[in-house]
C-alpha cells in the first residue's frame, strides 16, 4: 500500500482546521514559500496535485497542444478531496509571479475533521474571500496575514454546532442532468473492485455537472460518493471547473495525467463513457433514482429523523 493511501486524510487535527497555500503569486519572484503545509495530508497534497500533476503537464507539453488547438481553459477551480469525516476544500487560480509568468496557478485549501459535503458548507466561502484577498494582496506580509487571520477566524468558531444539513435543491432538468452521470459513474466504479483501484491507482471520471454552481456540485458528488462509500475508504477528488457543465472525479491515489483534466476542454477531454448492457442498466437507473429521489426529499427538509445524515440516501446492502 502506497504512502498516499496509507496516511491521506487521516491526520490528528484535534478538531483544528489547518490553511494552506501554495503556487504563483506576484509578491514572490517564483513559487511562493509554502504556507501552512503542517499535515502529510497537505504535503502529499500539493506533490501529487502542483508539484507532479500540474509540472507534468507543463514539462510534457500537453497543455501547450490544446492551448494551440483552441481547447485550454483557463485555471479557475473549486474542489473537495474528501475521505471519511476528514476533507480539504479548496480552490485554484490562474496566477503569475513577480516576473510576470503565468504557466502555474495560486491554490488556497483548508483541511478540517469534518465529511465532504458539510466541510464544503463550511469551508467553501472563507476559501473563496482568503483568495479575493489574497490576490488583491501587494505584499508578502499582506498574505501571510491574511493565512493567519483566516486560520485563526475558523479555529475560534464553533464550526461543529451548525446546522448537519449538506444538500442543495435540485431541479427537474438538474436531475435530468444528474441520472445518465450517476449511471456511467456507477458503472465505472462496479468495473473495478476496491483492491484493483488501491493497486493500481486513481480512476478518473469525466462526468456531466449537475448545477449551476461548484459549490453545489461538489457538495452533490461528494455526499454520492459518501453515501456509496466509493471508494471503499479510498480518498476521492472532485473538481468543479467555474462556469463549465462538467465535473472531473479522480477515486484512489490521483496519476499524474490524471490532472490533464485542469486546462482540458470537452473537445480536449470527452466525457466518460462506458458501454453498459440493458439489464445493468435499467438496475443502475433504478438504484440512481432512488438516490435522486431521497437527495431531493433531504434538499427540502422532509426527513427530519436525527439521524447520520447519509443513512437514509443509500441502501447500505447495495454499496458497491
Amino acid at each position: 500500500m502506497s504512502r498516499f493511501l496509507r496516511v491521506f486524510l487521516r491526520d490528528p487535527l484535534s478538531a483544528k482546521i489547518q490553511v494552506a497555500g501554495f503556487g504563483k503569486h506576484p509578491a514572490w519572484d517564483d513559487h511562493l514559500d509554502d504556507i501552512g503545509l503542517n499535515t502529510e495530508t497537505l504535503v502529499l497534497a500539493k506533490q501529487l496535485l502542483y508539484s507532479e500533476g500540474i509540472a507534468t503537464q507543463l514539462a510534457s507539453g500537453a497543455w501547450d497542444k490544446i492551448e494551440i488547438s483552441g481547447n485550454c481553459i483557463e485555471f479557475d477551480h473549486r474542489f473537495v478531496w474528501g475521505r471519511d469525516k476528514q476533507s480539504i476544500v479548496g480552490a485554484i487560480w490562474a496566477s503569475a509571479d513577480r516576473k510576470g509568468r503565468t504557466r502555474f496557478p495560486l491554490v488556497i485549501c483548508a483541511q478540517a475533521d469534518f465529511h465532504g459535503p458539510r466541510a464544503i458548507d463550511l469551508l467553501f466561502e472563507p476559501m473563496e474571500r482568503l483568495g479575493s484577498i489574497c490576490r488583491a494582496a501587494n505584499t508578502q506580509q499582506e498574505v501571510y496575514d491574511a493565512f493567519r487571520r483566516t486560520q485563526s477566524e475558523l479555529n475560534r468558531a464553533n464550526l461543529s454546532s451548525s446546522d448537519d444539513s449538506p444538500f442543495s435543491e435540485i431541479t427537474d432538468s438538474m436531475e435530468n442532468s444528474a441520472l445518465p452521470a450517476l449511471v456511467i459513474f456507477s458503472a465505472g466504479l462496479k468495473k473495478r473492485r476496491s483492491h484493483e483501484i488501491a493497486k493500481t491507482s486513481g480512476s478518473h471520471f469525466r462526468l456531466d455537472a449537475v448545477c449551476s454552481h461548484p459549490k453545489d456540485d461538489l457538495k452533490f458528488w461528494s455526499a454520492y460518493l459518501a453515501t456509496r462509500r466509493t471508494a471503499f475508504s479510498l480518498p476521492y477528488l472532485v473538481i468543479a471547473s467555474s462556469g463549465k457543465e462538467w465535473i472531473d472525479l479522480v477515486v484512489g491515489e490521483p496519476l499524474r495525467n490524471d490532472f490533464f483534466c485542469l486546462r482540458a476542454n470537452k473537445n480536449a477531454l470527452p466525457a466518460t463513457w462506458i458501454q453498459i448492457e440493458g439489464t445493468q442498466r435499467h438496475k443502475l437507473e433504478s438504484e440512481a433514482k432512488d438516490y435522486l429521489r431521497t437527495y431531493r426529499l433531504r434538499a427540502a427538509g422532509s426527513l427530519t429523523q436525527r439521524r447520520p445524515w447519509w443513512s437514509s440516501l443509500f441502501n447500505p446492502k447495495n454499496p458497491s
